[in-house]
């Protein structure tokens, strides 16, 4: 019985750590991808769609964006538009869900040659910081995950 002890402690310790791991890396690369996808998405929505049914919003891409983060809360996204005639911070992602204002910006795309990005951030938190002397019993280590993409406005 001590050796399962001595064994079965560490060993349950490492699972529940490479659980809480896997889950990090997976909210990452969701982040990466769908951002990357979000902005490819919206490079065919510039400069030729100014007043055209095409258009999008900062609306729909904020929702776009938040439908291809799946197990990533939209309320705990940070998410930045960078067009070249505007910026749009959405301090959580959820707060642009109203916002009608067109994006890409029509009136700073009008080249091809113009670039919009999206950047987020999203705090994730590990339990694994429980076990983590002198961490308290309720404080939880957040890591900031990042991705940004820019992509040449299309058309």
């Amino acid at each position: 019985m001590l050796e399962f002890t001595l064994t079965a402690l560490p060993l349950l310790f490492i699972v529940i750590s490479l659980w809480w791991m896997c889950m990090g890396m997976w909210q990452y690369h969701t982040l990466a991808e769908a951002v990357n996808s979000t902005v490819r998405t919206a490079s065919v929505h510039g400069a030729g769609c100014a007043g055209q049914t095409c258009a999008t919003t900062v609306a729909e891409v904020a929702e776009s964006l938040a439908s291809k983060t799946v197990g990533i809360p939209a309320s705990q996204l940070n998410v930045t538009f960078t067009s070249a005639a505007s910026t749009v911070p959405c301090d959580p992602l959820t707060s642009c869900y109203t916002n009608s204002t067109a994006w890409p910006s029509q009136s700073g795309n009008t080249a091809l040659t113009t670039s919009i990005s999206i950047a987020a951030t999203y705090e994730f938190s590990s339990a694994i910081s429980l076990w983590v002397p002198g961490s308290g019993v309720h404080s939880f280590n957040a890591v900031t995950l990042g991705a940004n993409a820019t992509q040449p406005v299309i058309f």
